[in-house]
């Protein structure tokens, strides 16, 4: 029985040889995710069992099958065909195709002819290495693996369902984390969701050095493009938020965000404020985002408490101060109460800064805001340092007026000669007026002097005038400096002469000293040489 069992068993092995030599089955792919070129063969036996190249509405890879969604034989058919791997055949592994299998039509857009292309439209042969680019984009903890691949037409809600451009779509997992991963038709890795990363969890734009900050900026650039319509970039600690104008509706606005995932476009539009449309707006290439840690840094220095937290770092284009429209960080802070101390309130302000970490205006609680008073002759000496910086060398003024905790200046619009403005200067940096006088709005420039003009009045003749100013009145304490005004000639008439001229044409001051009701006050105007020139008793 022995010798019978083996010739059996030598019987069946020679049969099976001699069948498997006749009719070999098709050996299947390891992975048709991983081995080049096999999703693309996969692909082409449906193509030979159609015997044609069929239009395509899906195609889903996986390690072991290869699934396709095509045009069927009616108008707003389709058909699933499926190539994947059988079980294994003694030491052969086979590979399977079936189909067609009826299947419903995809529902959400009602033009199915508009979801379909060619199967040459994409570079399914490289499909392996579109995968390993989307493992190294997705960078999860320990690699992670493709598990899938869908390539279809993207499905755009607004403004009504339709099928826009091909899009890949890649999963890539690991034990702990998954992301999906897009390219376009060509297989270009263009972003992704990466919202289930430990990286996507952990990533604080604030705090954080390693963000891909140049990559945000690509990504928002290839969407907006680079023309100058951005009203203003916002840094979330996980976001960046862009407002622009909308590319095809006037005097609107619309909201772009990119996070580690990529960019998207709000479907929300907003009209701009009256007005609004007409002043400048910044192109993305404008924006360098290489020294956040430093604006954060003098923001927090200027703001004046370690503890605070920041809401959000604002970029925009200044228009109200002098000169050019200029570059701003506008850095939000929150106090959870004062240094050292406890309490159930908050503060919040702002610190403004330029992009070199200028800070031109810092918004701070009360409690913080700093005692300084402008009359001081030091500190209208660092004022005036400060505005000739932001005005420039070569400004103009018609006059400028110093009181306790402002200045007001009347002054030759920096980037439009012959033009006047008024501004006004406080702690909370420099503003332009709206409203004029019909005689300020007048160029003469007989009356224009630079702030290189006021040397004579420096902060020690400034202190030693002002002494003078008390002893010549005769007053004492119950009075106070109430201003100091500087200009050619003093109290301008409509007709453009002064009351009190300038003997030599040049910078006349005017100190008035007033009580603290503001009813009693008197002044002495000073030549430019320090001469009394004249003078209103109390």
């Amino acid at each position: 029985m022995a010798f019978v069992s083996s010739i059996v068993r030598a019987f069946v092995a020679a049969w099976l040889a001699l069948l498997l030599l006749a009719c070999p089955p098709a050996r299947a792919a390891e992975s048709y995710i991983t081995s080049p070129g096999e999703a693309a063969r996969a692909v082409g036996r449906v193509a030979e069992a159609l015997g044609r190249t069929p239009q395509v509405h899906t195609i889903r890879i996986t390690e072991k099958e290869v699934n396709l969604v095509v045009q069927g034989a009616g108008t707003g058919d389709v058909d699933e065909w499926r190539v994947r791997q059988a079980p294994r055949l003694l030491f052969f592994e086979a590979e399977i195709v079936s189909g067609p299998s009826a299947r419903s039509a995809p529902a959400m857009v009602a033009d199915l002819a508009s979801g379909l292309f060619p199967l040459d439209a994409i570079p399914l042969a490289k499909a392996d290495q579109v995968a390993t680019r989307a493992i190294g984009y997705a960078r999860l903890e320990g690699g992670g693996a493709v598990q899938s691949i869908e390539i279809s037409k993207r499905v755009n809600l607004l403004p009504t369902p339709s099928y826009g451009d091909i899009r890949w779509a890649i999963y890539v997992a690991s034990p702990r984390e998954s992301a999906t991963v897009y390219a376009d038709a060509a297989g270009t890795i263009i972003g992704g969701d990466l919202s289930n990363t430990n990286r996507a969890r952990q990533m604080d734009f604030f705090r954080d050095e390693d963000w891909p900050k140049e990559a945000a900026l690509e990504s928002l650039a290839s969407v907006i493009g680079n023309k100058p319509v951005v009203r203003d970039l916002t840094i979330y600690p996980k976001s960046v938020q862009v407002k622009a104008d909308h590319p095809s509706l006037p005097e609107t606005t619309v909201g772009y965000s990119w996070d580690i995932s990529g960019v998207t476009r709000s479907p929300i539009t907003s009209p701009m404020f009256p007005g609004t449309s007409a002043l400048p707006g910044f192109s993305i290439g404008d924006v360098d985002l290489s020294k956040l840690t430093m604006i954060r840094d003098k923001a927090k220095a200027a703001w004046q408490n370690d503890k605070s937290t920041m809401s959000y770092m604002m970029l925009k284009l200044s228009t109200d101060g002098p000169g050019k429209p200029e570059l701003r960080w506008v850095v939000n802070l929150t106090d959870l109460g004062q240094p050292g101390e406890m309490t159930l309130f908050t503060a919040s302000g702002t610190v403004e800064l330029t992009t070199d970490g200028t800070v031109r205006v810092a918004n701070l609680p009360d409690a913080r805001k700093p005692k300084r008073n402008w009359l001081d002759p030091a500190m209208t000496w660092q004022t005036f340092g400060s505005i000739g910086e932001q005005f420039g060398k070569n400004a103009r003024f018609a006059e400028i007026t110093v009181s306790k905790d402002s200045m007001s200046l009347l002054a030759e619009v920096p980037d439009t000669p012959g033009t006047m403005r008024d501004y006004n200067a406080n702690d909370r940096g420099i503003t332009a007026s709206s409203m004029m006088m019909p005689w300020d709005a007048e160029f003469r420039p007989e009356r224009l002097f630079r702030m290189e003009d006021l040397a004579f009045f420096s902060a020690e003749k400034l202190g030693e005038l002002t002494a003078r100013t008390f002893t010549r009145l005769q007053v004492g304490t119950e009075m106070a400096v109430a201003r100091y005004t500087f200009s050619i000639g003093q109290l301008m008439s409509p007709d453009g002469r002064f009351m009190v001229p300038s003997p030599d044409g040049k910078v006349t001051l005017e100190i008035r000293l007033e009580a603290a009701d503001g009813w009693k006050g008197g002044r002495i105007t000073y030549s430019s040489t320090g001469e009394e020139i004249d003078i209103v008793m109390p």
